[in-house]
């Protein structure tokens, strides 16, 4: 193996702590880069000493958050992207700036080898080396003599490491005396986890059994909902152009509750997703437990926490129902699925993706105002919205009152014409119907 400098996405757990010193035993020179992400309870800088313990050449932990949640997550939140009608793609979203801050850092400290610790069964192995494979052709991330090593896919890892896993690897840092981290032997939880500001999500081992539920998973941001409070609490999330700026908090009698948050239009949502994960978690809200499909083939089951999002969620698609007409939803809603793919392959950096993000941009414009949402029991309700661009007329749409603009005699034309294509095929299905069969689709009367 050639001694080159590689650059390790490190996190200080137990895969990517063993990967580092089986690089330095076999001849390696490694620098680690650890993005902070916002991951609950991490020290970030324990896991550099640690990194410099082990013998990296150098250490850089960087702060991504802003990152994460203004330049990638916010455009993902109005696009309303749920991979398959259900995960609210934290981890997926954060693998775009970690990869990209480890191809940045790679270049400053000229690293020529990019490493990642994601198994060969996963999304994650596509996720980084794409962007690897893309930055590569922009010149300000580009990297000279460029390569990438993935332990997990590598024949030399795999015959030390591949038959037993996160038992050998534990058994390998026993022998070497590295600190396990927690969660890396035996007495740790019986599922792993990954983490930051956006989601908590917890698989594989015991959650490996479809079957089984997920009442062994120790939940970090919510509350279980036989903890949560016994009455609901209401939210009003403000958003300016589509973006979150400031939330409130009443109970069911509208009385404030607690000071809330506001954030400059022009600053990072942070301190909003921050707050919401504490609000929305403490009620229970945003849970999600699901059989995905991975990119890869395979049907993986994963438990995700997201209580921030969640409820961003829920209000933005509020808001956007008074402000955007239905043409516009019912494209925006079946966009969601094609832009919650993308994201999950990783493909950010693709034309179709910059084609969505610049129509989303044209659209938030629009999406100035509040939504209100109420919180009980894992439960998400919007229940008022108000906005200075909003489509909503009462006065049209009231039944008792009359408008100039609506005249509901002329409805009976409209009627008419729109009637006219149903009306020709029901002749054509007459045609088509042999003798003795039904005139109408179900041939039943009711």
């Amino acid at each position: 193996m050639a001694k080159q400098l590689a650059v390790l996405a490190f996190s200080g757990g137990l895969d990517t702590t063993v990967i580092l010193h089986w690089l330095r035993a076999n001849g390696w020179d490694v620098a680690t880069y650890t993005a902070n992400l916002g991951q609950p309870g991490a020290d970030l800088e324990a896991a550099a000493a640690k990194a410099r313990a082990l013998g990296a050449v150098d250490t850089f932990v960087e702060d991504l958050r802003g990152e994460l949640v203004d330049e990638f997550f916010l455009p993902v939140l109005q696009m309303h992207a749920r991979y398959e009608g259900r995960y609210l793609l934290g981890t997926s979203i954060a693998r775009l700036p970690t990869a990209r801050g480890q191809m940045r850092y790679a270049k400053r400290i000229g690293g020529n080898v990019l490493v990642h610790g994601s198994t060969g069964k996963g999304n994650d192995q596509v996720r980084f080396e794409t962007v690897y494979r893309v930055l590569q052709e922009d010149p300000r991330y580009a990297l000279e003599d460029f390569g990438i090593y993935a332990p997990w896919k590598e024949r030399d890892f795999l015959a030390r490491f591949g038959d037993g896993g996160r038992k050998v690897m534990a058994a390998y840092a026993e022998e070497h005396g590295i600190p396990l981290p927690t969660g890396g032997a035996d007495e740790g939880p019986p599922y792993s986890q990954d983490a930051n500001v956006l989601h908590i999500s917890s698989e594989g081992r015991a959650l490996e059994k479809p079957e089984a539920d997920h009442r062994q998973v120790m939940f970090t941001y919510l509350a279980r909902w036989d903890q949560t409070p016994d009455r609901p609490e209401r939210v009003r999330i403000h958003f300016y152009e589509g973006k979150p700026v400031g939330v409130e908090r009443f109970d069911e009698d509208r009385n404030p509750l607690g000071e809330g948050v506001e954030v400059r239009p022009g600053a990072s949502i942070l301190p909003v997703v921050e707050y919401l994960n504490e609000v929305g978690g403490r009620q229970g809200v945003g849970l999600v437990d699901m059989v995905e499909s991975r990119y890869v083939g395979l049907k993986s089951r994963g438990v995700y926490e997201a209580p921030a999002h969640a409820v961003l969620l829920a209000a933005h698609e509020d808001l956007e129902s008074l402000v955007h007409d239905h043409r516009l939803l019912h494209e925006k809603a079946k966009r969601a699925l094609d832009v919650a793919e993308a994201v999950y392959q990783g493909r950010w950096f693709t034309q179709e993706m910059q084609s969505w993000l610049a129509a989303n941009a044209v659209e938030q414009r629009r999406v100035t105002g509040w939504s209100e949402v109420r919180l009980f029991k894992g439960a998400i309700l919007p229940v008022a919205r108000s906005s200075p661009h909003s489509l909503y007329s009462e006065e049209l749409v009231s039944f008792d009152t009359a408008s100039s603009e609506y005249d509901p005699e002329k409805a009976r034309g409209f009627i008419d014409i729109q009637a006219v294509e149903q009306q020709a095929q029901m002749r054509q299905a007459r045609g088509l119907r042999g003798p003795g069969e039904g005139q109408g689709t179900s041939g039943k009367q009711g």
